[in-house]
């Protein structure tokens, strides 16, 4: 009989995380609704309540984009932790070439990606949307925080994607993923 491993239970294969927010599940389902529509696969998470003691981490595969126009797959929010968000692309030829364009918005300000990088969010800045507008080769994407859960800050009665924020600290809302 094989010997149980001390830390098999550290290796994840699966992913584990909670489904995502209703707000987030919403929003996806306006957006198909609309004719924009993302491939994506969320391929592995880790936090606390998956693994005693792990920080939140997560990441997926951006595949293509499959429908008529771009997709924003976060809403803005904050955290009470700093985070790490990368996005990397998978030509092997040019691997520092996101293959694609990426709108991230940090507080209130839009930035355009299109070369692989981490994106270093502070504690506290509001962030998001992530929209992406163009995917020419599958895109991965990570995101990790220095906190056991991946809690979202959020106000009440938020606007669509890119446009202001209000009151956040006033209406905090916190949203679990």
């Amino acid at each position: 009989m094989p010997r149980k491993q001390k830390y098999a239970k550290n290796i994840l294969t699966e992913d584990l995380m909670p489904p995502l927010p209703p707000e987030d599940i919403k929003s996806m389902e306006e957006q198909a609704r609309a004719g924009r529509t993302l491939d994506r696969t969320m391929l592995l998470g880790i936090q606390d309540s998956i693994v005693k003691g792990a920080p939140f981490a997560g990441c997926e595969w951006l595949w293509q984009l499959t429908g008529d126009g771009p997709v924003s797959i976060e809403l803005p929010h904050k955290h009470d932790f700093d985070e790490v968000i990368g996005f990397a692309g998978s030509n092997r030829n040019r691997p520092r070439a996101l293959g694609g364009e990426i709108e991230f918005w940090l507080d209130g300000e839009p930035y355009t990606l299109t070369k692989s990088c981490f994106v270093f969010i502070p504690k506290g800045v509001m962030h998001c949307p992530v929209v992406i507008k163009r995917i020419d080769t599958p895109i991965f994407m990570f995101e990790s925080g220095n906190d056991t859960a991946h809690l979202r800050i959020r106000e009440k009665s938020q606007k669509s994607a890119g446009r202001s924020i209000k009151n956040a600290e006033k209406t905090r809302k916190k949203v679990r993923r």
